[in-house]
């Protein structure tokens, strides 16, 4: 087995540049080559440490030594990358999403483990502690009867982003989405009732909503709920509520520090984080070493592809819901599409 595992990450932008700060603090990882158009030779995360910077991908993917391949370039790109590398006999790590559809979210499963190679995506919630620790007690609370989500984002993300994210269900929701697949299983739900509105003018021109409400209603009677918000003047508001017969578990913000101040005027609590680079800066470097581990174990994803079909289609449905203003029927959805789980 090699000592280290030679990565090229395609897209130095948000995203990327977690990425790079986890793998040069991973010592399983070396660092071969970056495909970034807009990244100079001389970019300051890179001085020093002898990495390639191209402006295409191809001449990576020719180097026998290379291993694996980190996709993180804006949403529209995804796919392209992540098939040719998989061609290429590259195990890949992406961030959401895989493709605009389907049909390209089943191919890079299917291309994946035809070449046996790891397929590995970014959801980096499920390896934020507090989010897998709510998982292990769940059984403690059993049978869980309400979920309720709120996951607001801070700062609003600028309006050329928004026009290329795939729109706020598959953007934003699609972790939440996630997350219910991570503490449920493949559960599916009966019913998807979804309930959206843009506040921001631009938003709503893209067309896109800026602020919505899920509804989700499963065979068992659990209900679930899912607020979300482009924006939260306070901070990155990522809050989950289980209420079951057996009592509650709450995943709460996290804050800046534990320090209260209690005087005469009142009490005073530190901020939450003010954002997700904060929020999940550890998770972002487990997600990497997972994959990393994936690799060396024969473990080939992190999330199956029955999971990512599911969650894609739990947007899908949010996002009908929200056009249209009726309840979705999920498994005649599902069925009108071909899956089966």
């Amino acid at each position: 087995m090699k000592e280290k595992i030679n990565v090229c990450i395609v897209g130095l932008g948000r995203a990327g540049r977690f990425h790079l700060r986890s793998i040069q603090n991973l010592k399983m990882f070396h660092l071969k080559y970056v495909v970034d158009p807009c990244v100079l030779e001389d970019d300051e995360g890179l001085r020093g440490n002898g990495v390639r910077i191209l402006g295409c991908i191809e001449e990576a993917l020719k180097d026998d030594e290379l291993d694996a391949v980190i996709v993180s370039p804006p949403t529209q790109f995804h796919f392209d990358y992540i098939c040719c590398s998989l061609e290429a006999g590259k195990h890949v790590f992406t961030e959401k999403p895989l493709g605009k559809s389907l049909t390209e979210i089943q191919a890079c499963f299917d291309l994946a483990e035809e070449r046996n190679l790891a397929l590995h995506l970014g959801f980096q919630r499920r390896h934020d502690g507090n989010f897998r620790e709510l998982k292990a007690k769940i059984g403690r609370i059993q049978p869980v009867k309400i979920i309720k989500a709120s996951s607001r984002d801070n700062p609003k993300p600028s309006l050329e982003y928004l026009k290329i994210s795939g729109n706020i269900f598959h953007d934003m929701l699609i972790h939440d989405f996630d997350m219910l697949i991570f503490l449920l299983g493949k559960e599916m739900p009966e019913t998807v009732f979804a309930l959206g509105h843009a506040y921001d003018d631009e938003i709503g021109a893209i067309p896109d909503f800026d602020t919505v409400l899920v509804t989700l209603k499963y065979s068992s009677g659990l209900i679930c709920s899912i607020d979300t918000s482009r924006a939260a003047v306070y901070g990155y508001d990522q809050r989950l509520e289980l209420f079951g017969e057996g009592g509650m578990a709450i995943a709460e913000n996290e804050r800046n520090h534990t320090v209260q101040l209690h005087t005469a005027e009142g009490m005073q609590l530190a901020p939450i984080n003010d954002s997700f680079p904060e929020r999940y800066k550890e998770a972002y470097a487990l997600e990497i070493a997972d994959f990393g581990n994936g690799i060396r174990e024969g473990r080939l994803n992190n999330v199956t592809k029955n999971e990512c079909v599911l969650g894609h289609l739990l947007a899908n449905a949010a996002h009908e819901s929200a056009i249209g203003g009726e309840v979705v029927d999920f498994k005649e959805y599902v069925a009108s599409v071909g899956v089966e789980f």
